[in-house]
């Protein structure tokens, strides 16, 4: 990675949580103060508008007399009194060595959290699997590789915010260290309707112009390869802070009517009240992915915060670093502006997950953000132990 030479501005504009709430607080949803063309990817709109795991021990279990000697016997005779038949037995129990299958230290205990989730929102699935080779996740038609850290392997997805409401399925898949399945756990997690609301914004004639669906198609096309290209590593860690001190004026998932039309998008961030040059910074480790600039986002800026995770800002009047450096929390990434489909100077700042944009207020509050570090209670697991052979 490239480290630029001068350390950017950071530390003075990091914004502490009760400033945090102040300004989500003060969010509105019904009138629009300041609001921006940066809308979900969906052409047409749907209808409804955790006692620690404790790992097993280590110690070898005490030396036994071998069966059919006597406890003070010599290790030969010892030897020779396990030769024959406890052997015989065992093999008769166990069957032919080739079809004993490899057997994991723990049976690997799968947990989804939340179950259930609305709209818009990420959630976390975790198998705690000391001695597994491999882990996957499968949902909405996708099959993930999940991340390993020491026993757990892990993985964060997103639920768009105009999925089909209802049970929807998800299976989990573990194999041992040889390449053998352990597990294959299917599961049901529900997805709930937001209702989201419907937010009217007036715009003038050039802004309009940038509602054209060309225009909206080649701006998904610049930026959305570099928001489903994986870091197989996790480096963001805890929440996310804001990336401006200014006003929230408009939330996530937002239904958008553009000059009284029917809605056809949906708002895909939140925005940051500001004025024209008003610094940003970054809300958690990453490194910058891309930098651009399209006729709809005008100058963006998106960080790859490792693991499919992503956060994206647009309407820059400038943009702070270049693809490749590595981003610390608070350090400088540009400024505000009014570049792109903008009424006004502000930030809109997105979280991606996997290609799925998810409402970045749940990444700022401690209760809701997906935590890969969270200690589970094994009553809690999709199944029970003596349950994992596939």
């Amino acid at each position: 990675m490239s480290r630029r030479s001068q350390r950017p501005i950071r530390g003075p504009y990091l914004i502490s949580r009760r400033r945090l709430l102040a300004t989500a607080l003060a969010a509105g949803t019904g009138v629009v103060l300041i609001a921006c063309g940066d809308d979900g990817d969906d052409a047409a709109l749907a209808e409804a508008v955790d006692r620690p795991v404790q790992a097993p021990s280590t110690e070898a279990p005490a030396e036994q007399p071998a069966a059919g000697t006597e406890p003070g016997a010599a290790p030969e005779a010892q030897a020779a009194g396990a030769t024959e038949p406890a052997a015989e037995q065992a093999q008769a129990a166990v069957g032919p060595a080739e079809s004993s299958p490899e057997v994991l230290p723990l049976a690997p205990l799968a947990y989804v959290v939340p179950r259930e989730m609305r709209q818009g929102t990420a959630f976390l699935v975790a198998v705690d699997a000391p001695g597994a080779g491999f882990a996957s996740a499968a949902f909405d038609g996708q099959v993930f590789t999940m991340l390993r850290e020491g026993p757990r392997f892990y993985t964060i997805l997103g639920v768009d915010a105009l999925a089909p409401v209802g049970p929807t399925p998800l299976i989990v898949s573990v194999s041992d260290a040889t390449g053998v399945p352990v597990l294959r756990q299917e599961t049901l997690i529900t997805i709930n309707a937001a209702n989201w609301v419907v937010e009217v914004v007036e715009l003038d004639e050039s802004n309009q112009e940038l509602l054209d669906p060309l225009i909206r198609f080649e701006d998904e096309t610049a930026r959305q390869p570099h928001v489903r290209t994986e870091t197989p590593e996790r480096l963001w860690d805890g929440l996310f802070d804001p990336p401006s001190i200014g006003v929230i004026t408009s939330g996530y998932g937002l239904l958008r009517s553009y000059n009284q039309q029917t809605p056809e998008e949906y708002h895909s961030g939140i925005d940051f009240a500001g004025e024209n040059g008003d610094p940003i910074v970054a809300p958690n480790v990453g490194v910058a992915a891309w930098t651009g600039k399209t006729r709809r986002r005008g100058n963006g800026l998106i960080i790859d915060h490792g693991g499919g995770v992503f956060s994206g800002y647009y309407h820059m009047s400038e943009v702070g670093v270049e693809p490749g450096d590595l981003i610390e929390r608070g350090d400088f990434i540009g400024r505000i502006g009014a570049t792109g489909l903008a009424t006004g100077p502000h930030l809109h700042w997105e979280i991606v997950v996997h290609g799925i944009t998810v409402d970045p207020v749940q990444w700022m509050r401690i209760i809701e953000i997906p935590d890969p570090t969270e200690q589970f209670d094994p009553a809690n697991a999709l199944q029970a132990p003596n349950q994992v052979r596939a």
